[in-house]
């Protein structure tokens, strides 16, 4: 279970571009918390903070335990804006949750080992698919799922459908979903191609004698 992140936030009375500039000069940025049937809320939260968890892979799967003027929500942060020059972040949308209800999240996909095509037979490990779609509660939402790659020959693929059961998430993708594949070097692949040119000829040749 992942642990909650405490954000103090703080109600946001003004609003408009010339607003927005002045609270980020405090050290916070806007952001608008809704959903679960209530109305929007325009708050404010520390800039450093949010930019924090969100630079983490996973960071857009985290659940907030948000707490203005005295009431206490969840949320997770489903959008936000960053500066196309700064790289500071704007603007973010929280989305309120229920922890005990299912939601469906994009979770990354993490290779594990060398594969035997890349060990032995001279191939190159593709990351098709960095994220699966899985449905769990808010508080079972895993960092990352892991793949063992270690068995796979030159073309042979992890899908969707062979992620590791859980009784934590389901999944909410595609089956067919191809996430990793091991590829032939082009190296690899022209001396196939030889090979298998040079044993055609063999029988023709075998034949018309």
């Amino acid at each position: 279970m992942q642990q909650q992140i405490e954000m103090e936030v703080a109600v946001r009375e003004e609003r408009g571009k010339n607003a927005a500039r002045r609270l980020r000069l405090t050290g916070n940025v806007p952001a608008t918390v809704y959903g679960l049937g209530k109305a929007p809320r325009a708050i404010s939260v520390n800039t450093k903070a949010m930019t924090s968890v969100l630079k983490e892979p996973s960071g857009h799967n985290r659940v907030f335990n948000i707490k203005c003027d005295g009431v206490q929500e969840h949320a997770m942060a489903v959008d936000y804006q960053i500066d196309p020059v700064k790289h500071s972040l704007l603007h973010v949308d929280l989305l309120r949750v229920d922890v005990d209800k299912p939601v469906t999240v994009s979770v990354p996909i993490k290779a594990v080992g060398t594969a035997f095509g890349v060990k032995t037979e001279g191939g190159f490990e593709e990351m098709v698919s960095r994220e699966v779609r899985i449905e769990c509660l808010p508080l079972d939402i895993p960092e990352s799922l892991e793949v063992d790659i270690t068995d796979l020959h030159v073309g042979q693929a992890i899908r969707a459908k062979d992620l590791p059961a859980s009784d934590k998430w389901t999944l909410a993708d595609f089956e067919q979903k191809v996430l990793v594949h091991i590829m032939a070097s082009r190296a690899t692949g022209e001396l196939a191609e030889e090979e298998e040119a040079e044993e055609e000829e063999t029988e023709a040749q075998e034949q018309a004698e």
